[in-house]
């Protein structure tokens, strides 16, 4: 063979293998940048996957307290709000057992010794009635103050429609007992024991005040319930 013919032959080797290695280094050189692309792109979706998770866990967290606090802050107004219509309830009882229990017995007992013809005997009953009524005015005091002092703790709580409403309910549960006393008080005079109509003028007023007080209640037992649902 002719040495130029295998010149030209190494010579078109040569070249076509630089040409191939040229080609394939490029060719390799792009497959690293696309695999380094293709693992950066990973790690970026891998660091958006944990921030997700993060954030997803966080809400999750947040969610969770809000409900224990929600459940907490029912809890605690529900506790409130049935402690304090439990001691309203208790107070009308009271007022009522002042009237219905306690007040007879105090008259029958008055009467048998007021008619007594020894004098003695008649100012003692008169001394002890006018004692027993002043216990009942006492009695009445306290059972409204422990109301109006448990109108002080739901206050702390209260929204300012249950707090106008508290007012309303305080003044109503205030003319209501300022009634009872100004009844029992013209239940321990002379006038009274001779002619027990005249008490008939305060038993109304004390209807109409005790109306009062029971609307009011029931309003403010309303918004109570509109509120405790609302958390």
């Amino acid at each position: 063979m002719n040495i130029d013919v295998i010149i030209n032959i190494f010579c078109f080797s040569s070249g076509a293998l630089a040409i191939y290695l040229t080609a394939y280094l490029k060719v390799k050189g792009k497959n690293k940048a696309l695999i380094e692309d293709i693992n950066k792109l990973e790690d970026e979706k891998q660091k958006v996957i944990a921030k997700y998770r993060a954030e997803t866990e966080d809400i999750k967290k947040q969610h969770t307290l809000d409900i224990e606090k929600r459940k907490f802050q029912y809890e605690d107004k529900r506790e409130q709000f049935s402690k304090y219509f439990a001691l309203l309830d208790e107070f009308h009882g009271k007022c009522n057992a002042v009237f219905l229990e306690k007040f007879q017995p105090i008259m029958t007992e008055f009467l048998s010794g007021y008619l007594e013809e020894d004098e003695s005997i008649k100012n003692k009953a008169i001394v002890k009635y006018n004692e027993d009524i002043q216990a009942l005015v006492f009695e009445l005091n306290e059972e409204h103050l422990k109301v109006k002092s448990e109108q002080n703790s739901i206050r702390l709580i209260a929204s300012a429609k249950v707090d106008e409403l508290l007012d309303k309910l305080e003044v109503a549960v205030k003319n209501a007992t300022d009634s009872s006393t100004e009844m029992l008080k013209v239940m321990s005079t002379q006038e009274f024991w001779a002619d027990q109509t005249i008490i008939e003028p305060y038993q109304e007023k004390l209807g109409v005040h005790g109306q009062e007080a029971q609307k009011s209640q029931d309003y403010l037992k309303e918004q109570m319930k509109v509120e405790l649902n609302e958390i």
